[in-house]
């Protein structure tokens, strides 16, 4: 059975750290960028559903590591709030949703699932304690 409050908070901690992992390829993105100097504006689209895709398979797999079950259901939830914080954030900043919203999201919520059942998947280590 579900936690409900557990699964709650899983999903807050891993929509946070998906937004900082977005936001570190981003970064890393606009670093390359400026030593680049050049760059092709068809770039930008694919790199930042790239961006959004590794933010939201990191909230995926952290919100399931951290609940422990339900990775698909977890994952997926990471990443469409995780999306509704990057429309949010667009739709302040004046930027008119697209076609690219839909394929965005389809593809955060696909990299969310698939981050959420690997994370619940991956064997934990079992510590051993040595006293002597």
């Amino acid at each position: 059975m579900i936690d409900k409050k557990k699964a709650v908070v899983s999903v807050i901690i891993g929509t946070l750290c998906g937004l900082a992992a977005a936001a570190v390829v981003l970064m890393i993105f606009a670093f390359i960028t400026v030593k680049m100097q050049t760059v092709n504006d068809a770039v930008f689209l694919p790199v930042v559903i790239a961006a959004a895709c590794i933010g939201a398979f990191c909230g995926g797999y952290i919100s399931a590591r951290i609940n422990r079950n339900a990775g698909l259901v977890t994952g997926a939830a990471s990443a469409v709030l995780i999306f509704a914080v990057i429309l949010c954030i667009s739709a302040a900043l004046g930027a008119i949703p697209q076609a690219a919203a839909a394929l965005r999201l389809a593809a955060m919520v696909i990299s969310g699932a698939i981050g959420g059942i690997l994370g619940v998947n991956k064997k934990r280590k079992k510590r051993k304690f040595n006293l002597s």
